[in-house]
This record gives C-alpha cells, structure tokens and sequence, in this order.
C-alpha cells in the first residue's frame, strides 16, 4: 500500500520558466507544491548522492531526462508528458520510507504529526521529563564505566560528557548470530527520554560505514575510535572475540551517543530514526523500572524476560 499519492495537474509559466502543479496526497493531509524541472533534477542528484554516502543500495527510479532537440517549454504537449514523467517519478520517491528521514523529502510531504514529532524530538535538546530518574542513570552509568576499566583521566570527549548534555539513547548487545563470513548482533535500543527500547540486529560493517560518514563531517570534539578488524582470521570464528567485538561496539556506540554534536549530526539522526522506523518495540516500561537499564548488573530486568520473537524481515542485516 503506498502512502503517497502524487498528481500533477497543471503548470504556470513565470518568466518564461514551467513551474510544475504537484499535488501529493496523503493519509490524512494534501500538500500542493510549484516546482521546476529543474528543481526535481536536483533533489534527484540529492537522492543519489544519499544512496551512496549511507550505502542504501537502494534501485532509484531513472529520472526524466531532457529532450534531445528543442525546449520542452515551447511545446505543451511536451509539457504534459514531462509533467507525467514527473508525477511518476515523485511517487515512487515519496513511498520509499528509508528516504523518509532526510529533511528534504519530509518537505515535499504532507505534515505528519506523529513522525515530524519523533524527528523534533530526535533534534532538540534531549532533556528528559522531570519524572525520569537521572541520577539514577548516572550512577548505573559510572557502574557501566567502571566495569569496563574506563580511565579516569578525562579525554576530550569524555569532558564533554558532563558538559550539561544528559544522555538519551543506550545500546545493550544480546544474542547474535553467524551468518555465512559474518556475525548479525542484536541490539537493544533504550530511548530514555521516551522510556521505550527497540530490537534491532545489524553487522560490524553497517556500523562502521556510519563511523566514516562521521570521520567526513568536522566536528569540534574528537570521535571515539572504531573498533579495528582482526589483522589475521575472522573474529566469527571464535565465540570469545566475537564476545570482545561486542564489548567494544557496544562501549562505541555508548560514547558516541553521550555527545551532544555527534547526536545530531546526519548520519546518527538517519541511524536513530531508521531503527525507530524499522525495529520492533520491546516494552514501554515505567519510570520505577529506570534501574533495569543496560547498565545494572544487580537486577533482572523484565524487558529482557520476554519470550523470543520474530525479527521483521525487513530489517535483517540491518
């Protein structure tokens, strides 16, 4: 089922220019929006220059090209079928829901209460509700820290920690699974602000092209290193290197989420907003329940006492 309706009906002229009358249609809202041919051309080449930075892999459709004789604007009924190149076009782009968290296409879309809040939430200040239990947090933080021989010296990024940013997402790795030449890890997701956690699974690899789409952007605080492959062998061929390579990533994607730059850059609100879109929810747990989080090794939490469930397809080696 396709959530994006696109018509385009019509066209004005404005100074000798075609804008295009696009309607997109959605669920509950409509949106009418004048745009030029040329205006599409480049979200195309926006679109495909996403695919490759975030290795989408995605089979975009072919975009309209121009005649080889003659301007298009000189002829209506070139118009006309320009405009049904287009609409098609558009529609196919619109229901493509990994492309639905870059900012640019959410502004050809319809307003969307529910997702545009979750993406507002994602972006702003990530201060939690007064009813969340932050020192709480802080304390299984340092426990976290500390089992895992943090140094106690501040290094950049660590200083930034305590820099009046609160955490919100934590990672908690689980079981995982070895698939052919490689290892598929599962992963918790607890949005703390929201008292919600997410099931996803994904590989080493995934990860680390997220790292080199952040090691492109400047940033004034110093990236955490990324875990390093094996110089010799494959780490799914031994069970206690694979434990190992969970540790660190799990430690990476820690860090990395406790620094408010690194939180909104691109590349983490696309990774944040895919899992929200993709994973399936574990269990809305209440705030008395806070010391359940990734980070307690003193407690059994019931978030983790649920049976076994299937993962969407969709998301498999996410």
């Amino acid at each position: 089922m396709m959530k994006y309706l696109v018509t385009i009906s019509g066209f004005e002229t404005r100074n000798d220019i075609i804008f295009y009358k696009i309607t997109i249609n959605g669920l509950h809202h409509s949106k009418v929006i004048y745009k030029r041919y040329s205006d599409l051309r480049a979200l195309n080449e926006q679109l495909i220059q996403k695919n490759r930075e975030f290795k989408l892999k995605l089979n975009l459709p072919k975009f309209p090209k121009k005649k080889l004789f003659g301007r298009t604007k000189h002829s209506e009924p070139d118009i006309v079928t320009r405009g049904l190149e287009l609409q098609q076009y558009l529609e196919i782009i619109l229901n493509i829901s990994m492309l639905w968290t870059f900012s640019f296409i959410r502004d050809l879309q319809p307003l969307d209460e529910e997702f545009e809040e979750s993406i507002k939430q994602i972006n702003t200040s990530h201060q939690y509700t007064k009813d969340v239990c932050w020192p709480q947090m802080q304390e299984l933080k340092q426990q976290y820290l500390q089992r895992h021989d943090v140094s106690s010296s501040p290094s950049k990024s660590q200083t930034k920690k305590s820099n009046g940013y609160k955490q919100r997402y934590y990672f908690q790795f689980g079981e995982y699974v070895k698939q052919q030449d490689f290892v598929l890890y599962f992963i918790t997701l607890t949005d703390s602000k929201k008292n919600v956690q997410y099931l996803f699974n994904t590989r080493y690899s995934k990860l680390k092209d997220y790292h080199s789409l952040l090691e492109n952007k400047q940033f004034k605080n110093q990236l955490p290193p990324f875990p390093k492959r094996k110089l010799i062998g494959q780490t799914s061929d031994n069970p206690d290197e694979i434990q190992e390579r969970q540790n660190q990533l799990e430690r990476y994607l820690n860090d990395i989420f406790s620094i408010k730059e690194f939180v909104n850059s691109e590349p983490l609100v696309y990774f944040i907003i895919r899992i929200k879109l993709e994973s399936k929810t574990i269990q809305e747990f209440d705030q008395q329940h806070q010391k359940c989080s990734r980070y307690s090794q003193q407690v059994n939490c019931s978030s983790f006492d649920k049976e076994p469930f299937e993962i969407p397809k969709n998301i498999q080696s996410y």
